[in-house]
């Protein structure tokens, strides 16, 4: 009882949340301490994130697994570990009918932003997995005609710390079905809503881009910008856009000194974060030298920090080139990488010995996968209930 608070939430912070959730209980006091948020920042800054997988089985049931990924595991090691005491089935508190689908659009401070998608409507969910509770938005009317696209992206402004999820509906035009997004495909108009969490309500901001087609991974979230690849509505090159959440503004971004290339429903060149720098992952090389290059911006916004960085394949020969994609997961300060193939294999990159291997994550309490998308999730105690215009509803597990 005589250890000052910061000395105790420094010691609690270091253990495994299961644990910290029962010291809650202890008494009033922790409670307290462990619900603050001076508790919330530094948990979140010294805690290890979680790989969050959702999948599908052969039936096309979804399971949802929340798992921890070792960082300096050897080659014949198993990578990653499921918690059992840690569960997550957003079925817990999205009643559906049976076509319905969920759908991950967004990991921040442990929050995770989903999307529930019916054939009438789309409502989007922000819930914590670790305290149990979530909060839905105004359901917006769902638009399924052909060439049309609404995308959701979430994120937390970069000097006031709103969290926003942005929607944009895009129209577009199109003179006939071709695969490559070319001067038969435009876009006619975009608009967008966006819904800042705690306020309750969806409004509308003014358009400012010119790109003419968004890709349908547009919203990587760094530095307190939402970043996509993008079609310029001019010479139809494929660049990256930036949308600043600060100042609801799209700014131009510096692309990688090397062709964008984006294949309708198959981007070959695939945004994401690695190790807190922007990154893109290229298949187009693997054509001719079996493998992915993986661009990373060292430098946040610094055309010249664009590096190179070659990942090969010792798999079996993949021949469905251009559509093969592989997603980046999670990197390391040494230079290995954690990525995905075609949302169905898991590879491991070692950088001191330029090799890559499979991961098997079909073990350790996991269902043999069939097919997957994965997010980086850093789980925190932030709490919803912090958002005072927010209905936020706790849930039990199933």
């Amino acid at each position: 009882m005589d250890l000052p608070s910061e000395i105790i939430a420094n010691i609690l912070s270091r253990l495994p949340r299961r644990t910290i959730i029962s010291c809650k209980c202890v008494c009033k006091q922790w409670d307290k301490l462990l619900s603050s948020p001076e508790f919330v920042k530094f948990h979140r800054s010294v805690s290890k994130p979680d790989v969050l997988v959702l999948q599908t089985d052969p039936k096309g049931e979804y399971l949802w697994k929340l798992v921890e990924h070792e960082d300096n595991f050897q080659l014949n090691q198993h990578g990653f570990c499921s918690d059992p005491g840690m569960k997550f089935d957003p079925k817990a508190f999205i009643s559906s009918p049976a076509d319905y689908r969920i759908e991950m659009k967004g990991s921040v401070d442990g929050l995770l932003c989903l999307q529930y998608i019916s054939k009438i409507d789309d409502v989007i969910y922000v819930c914590n997995p670790i305290t149990r509770e979530y909060t839905s938005f105004p359901r917006l009317a769902r638009i399924v005609e052909y060439t049309n696209f609404t995308h959701y992206w979430f994120g937390v402004s970069s000097i006031t710390g709103k969290y926003k999820v942005v929607y944009m509906f895009q129209k577009s035009v199109h003179k006939a079905r071709q695969c490559l997004i070319s001067e038969n495909f435009k876009c006619e108009f975009y608009d967008y809503l966006i819904y800042t969490l705690g306020t309750g309500n969806w409004r509308s901001i003014l358009r400012n881009s010119s790109f003419g087609h968004a890709h349908l991974s547009f919203g990587v979230f760094l530095n307190g910008n939402l970043h996509g690849l993008v079609q310029n509505s001019s010479d139809s090159a494929i660049s990256i856009s930036c949308f600043d959440l600060e100042d609801e503004s799209f700014k131009p971004f510096s692309p990688p000194p090397y062709p964008l290339l984006l294949v309708w429903f198959a981007c070959c060149d695939t945004l994401g974060v690695l190790d807190d720098c922007l990154c893109i992952c290229d298949s187009k090389s693997l054509k001719d030298e079996e493998g992915l290059v993986f661009w990373t911006m060292k430098e946040y916004g610094v055309k010249e920090s664009w590096t190179r960085q070659f990942i090969f394949l010792v798999t079996q020969n993949f021949s469905s080139f251009p559509y093969d994609v592989g997603y980046p997961i999670k990197g390391n300060k040494n230079g290995d990488i954690l990525f995905s193939w075609q949302h169905q294999m898991v590879f491991y990159y070692n950088n001191k010995n330029q090799t890559s291997h499979k991961v098997d994550i079909s073990t350790q309490n996991l269902d043999p996968l069939f097919w997957f998308k994965t997010v980086l999730h850093n789980s925190s105690f932030l709490s919803l209930k912090n958002f005072e215009g927010e209905n936020v509803i706790s849930y039990a597990d199933l």
